[in-house]
């Protein structure tokens, strides 16, 4: 097996993070972007982005050719892709980090997300699609409404909406509302082996929001707080995620936690839990 780890996504905070904690491991690392970005780590290449049909072809020649033993996908819209690689990328002798195709097709999609919570009655929030009708709602949340893009990254999009008109808008993406949980919320990073065993568990509260009381956590402090955990495991256990994830979840009043969305991948906070990248390379049997 080679030292050479692919990291996409590294002018991201998850792939950022990722690349200079494996190259400070003493590995080669491989840093992809779509656009041009100085390699904090190792070296860099540009790639197309996931919407490029070419995409594929070139991140399996990438592979090819610096003979990468592991790909560690960090951008949200590269991951259906790359789960569905895997069989490719194991003829290269080259194992991904990340879920089966269909665990990462529900993570990714925030509406096949609740509606899969819903059926395995697992916490979430209320949630509706962009197909129902506005006033349905506005009457059965209530606000304010929290209104998210069903498809994409982090808090990009996010808005709480605190009226009708504010639900009235017309988006110009596909988006779901949920109801508004107004609890503090965590950030759990996880990391489950191929064989179902959590190696990694680390719930991260969040102590400083972008948007204030939405958006990407800015400041994050390591907390226990064992339901939250237990819910992040049902919810890993049953959708059958593997590999390293990130999972959002709010309290409610009662203190109870509700998990409001899964990315099937490393977390933008993934150095304030290490224990997960450790686990990576444990399970992907790396560590000499």
């Amino acid at each position: 097996m080679s030292d050479t780890v692919v990291v996409t996504g590294v002018g991201g905070p998850a792939g950022r993070a990722a690349a200079a904690w494996l190259s400070a491991q003493g590995l080669d690392v491989v840093g992809t972007d779509a656009r041009e970005i100085e390699a904090a780590a190792g070296s860099f290449r540009l790639l197309p982005s996931a919407a490029d049909p070419t995409f594929e072809k070139a991140l399996l020649d990438l592979v090819s050719g610096v003979k990468a033993s592991l790909l560690v996908p960090t951008v949200t819209e590269e991951l259906p892709i790359a789960a569905r690689m895997r069989e490719a990328l194991a003829a290269l002798r080259c194992e991904v980090a990340i879920s089966p195709p269909g665990a990462v097709e529900i993570a990714n999609d925030k509406l096949r997300t609740a509606r899969e919570l819903f059926r395995l009655d697992l916490s979430h929030p209320i949630t509706f699609g962009s197909s129902t009708p506005r006033e349905v709602i506005g009457r059965s949340l209530g606000f304010p409404i929290l209104a998210k893009p069903r498809f994409g990254r982090g808090g990009r999009g996010v808005k709480i909406l605190r009226s009708v008109a504010d639900l009235s808008r017309d988006e110009a993406q596909e988006m779901i509302f949920q109801e508004f949980i107004p609890g503090e919320e965590y950030d759990a990073n996880l990391y489950v082996a191929r064989s179902g065993a959590v190696l990694a568990a680390v719930m991260l509260r969040k102590t400083l929001l972008k948007g204030g009381v939405v958006g990407n956590a800015l400041e994050v402090e390591r907390a226990y707080q064992p339901a939250v955990r237990m819910l992040c495991l049902q919810v890993a256990r049953e959708l059958r995620l593997e590999g390293p994830l990130d999972m959002d979840v709010r309290l409610r009043s009662d203190g109870s936690p509700v998990l409001l969305e899964v990315n099937a991948r490393i977390g933008a906070n993934v150095l304030a839990a290490p224990e997960v990248l450790e686990a990576l390379l444990i399970d992907r049997r790396f560590r000499r």
